[in-house]
């Protein structure tokens, strides 16, 4: 029982963390918000879906592993050089 919980808290976590990151690269210049932001919002709410609705069913685990999965992924995309300062429009690239 503990284990379920532990994973729901830990995915709804992840949920919140996302999309305070996805709001600070918006809010920076680094992604695009308005229409294009919409695929965002859609894997936002199908991974809230399978947390909170189906987090108990064999779909809402799959859900949740995806979801970490992308998470990670951004991880990934960002230490390869996408957001790390270059991309800033405040900034100008070092010498």
């Amino acid at each position: 029982m503990k284990d379920k919980a532990t994973l729901s808290i830990t995915s709804l976590l992840s949920i919140v963390f996302m999309t305070f990151h996805w709001v600070d690269d918006i809010a920076r210049g680094i992604a695009t918000g308005g229409v294009s932001g919409l695929g965002g919002v859609l894997i936002l709410v199908v991974w809230l879906y399978g947390t909170l609705v189906l987090g108990e069913r064999r779909l809402g685990y799959v859900i949740m592993l995806l979801g970490s999965i992308f998470g990670l992924g951004v991880l990934v995309i960002h230490t390869r050089g996408a957001g790390l300062g270059y991309g800033y429009p405040a900034q100008t690239q070092p010498r």
